[in-house]
């Protein structure tokens, strides 16, 4: 089967070859694109096979590389990082039967398995314990849609091993200012998923799309949102509240992973995946509603929206607790969150009792398990 598979292909391309095309119509081009992308998936899939095997006899030492990507970028037309995915790649596949044997029969794509491997780097482990579940989600989604799905997995892998919490990457923040020509500056840096949606939504409040009929070309979003944060910068605030909004699957929010991983949701609407952790902290300070939903698309039943805390509270805290409450933090009560003791999801009261102010460093701290003393409130 596979010998009649690769003459297929080898036919494909022998006819591609040196074929003038310049007469042809859009429709005949698409089914020669066609033709040819599925010979390069076939292709690509018995390279990944192919350099498992190889890499498993530690072929490439024979000629005294170092490592099989290094022996790949020296001797074929790939560069070191390609290689690195590739060698990645077939190692997931050599090392996970059912992933092999999906990707050999055609079940699943070589981008699937790629996507994967790149998910499950140093959980390799955990991945083999969630092989046939990841399998079948595979099979039912696009490589795109399957960057989700090994998102929320890999939020989930995480959490079993620790791997990096919720206060180590926010320690990672940063942002950079750099002056360029022309009297120009460029930003970068990185930001948590919940500041960054935040900021995304009130740029986009503060400016949003132009009149496709007005006197001056439409403005581009990002050029829209560059115009807010200017106004931002001067004093400005938005009219409008902003507000983001959070999916979570009710296994997911019980710290379990879902059977059906196609069905699994830890996310900020628009913005993309987060871990659980993430999702409890915000629902500490938000307006949090109910969305029902059996599947993927029966909405079962959708709940008020309800604000934690209200307005009065709210202030009954800030005029309590004044400033962050992790000692030695001086953090202004405005800029603080406001963080349920005994945690919503376990029933913990939205009251003064049960609220106290945490800016964002020490919330995520807290969420993270790492409770700082008991502390004496202020007056």
């Amino acid at each position: 089967m596979i010998e009649r598979m690769f003459a297929s292909v080898i036919d494909s391309i022998s006819a591609a070859v040196g074929e003038d095309r310049s007469g042809w119509s859009g429709a005949a081009l698409s089914a020669r694109l066609l033709e040819l992308m599925e010979a390069e998936q076939a292709i690509r899939a018995e390279v990944i096979r192919c350099v498992g095997q190889w890499d498993a006899m530690a072929a490439w030492a024979e000629d005294g590389a170092l490592s099989a990507s290094s022996w790949m970028a020296h001797r074929t037309a790939t560069t070191k990082a390609d290689a690195s995915v590739l060698v990645r790649t077939a190692r997931l596949v050599q090392g996970n039967e059912r992933t092999a044997k999906a990707l050999a029969a055609g079940d699943i794509s070589p981008a699937h398995v790629e996507v994967a491997a790149r998910a499950a780097r140093h959980v390799e482990d955990i991945y083999a314990n969630h092989e046939d579940g990841l399998v079948d989600a595979a099979q039912t989604v696009t490589p795109e849609q399957f960057k989700v799905v090994m998102n929320y997995w890999r939020n989930h892998a995480e959490a079993i091993v620790d791997h990096e919490s919720p206060e180590v990457r926010f320690e990672r923040r940063n942002l950079y200012i750099s002056p360029v020509l022309d009297q120009m500056a460029r930003l970068d840096g990185y930001l948590d998923a919940e500041v960054c949606a935040r900021l995304a939504a009130t740029l986009d409040v503060m400016e949003p799309p132009d009149p496709t009929d007005g006197p001056e070309k439409p403005r581009t979003l990002v050029q829209r949102r560059a115009d807010a944060l200017v106004r931002l910068v001067m004093g400005e605030r938005p009219t409008t509240p902003t507000t983001i909004d959070v999916i979570v699957d009710l296994d997911t929010l019980m710290g379990r992973l879902p059977t059906d991983l196609t069905t699994a949701r830890c996310e900020i609407v628009g913005f993309g995946p987060i871990d659980r952790d993430t999702a409890v902290r915000l629902a500490c300070d938000a307006a949090v509603g109910r969305v029902m939903m059996r599947g993927k698309s029966e909405v079962l039943d959708v709940g008020r929206r309800t604000r934690e805390p209200s307005a009065a509270l709210r202030r009954a805290l800030n005029a309590r607790d004044r400033t962050c409450v992790e000692p030695g933090c001086d953090v202004p009560a405005d800029w603080c969150d406001a963080h349920h003791c005994i945690p919503w999801i376990e029933g913990g009261d939205t009251d003064l009792d049960n609220l106290e102010l945490r800016c964002r460093r020490h919330h995520i701290k807290e969420h993270a398990g790492q409770r700082a003393p008991p502390h004496a409130r202020a007056a």
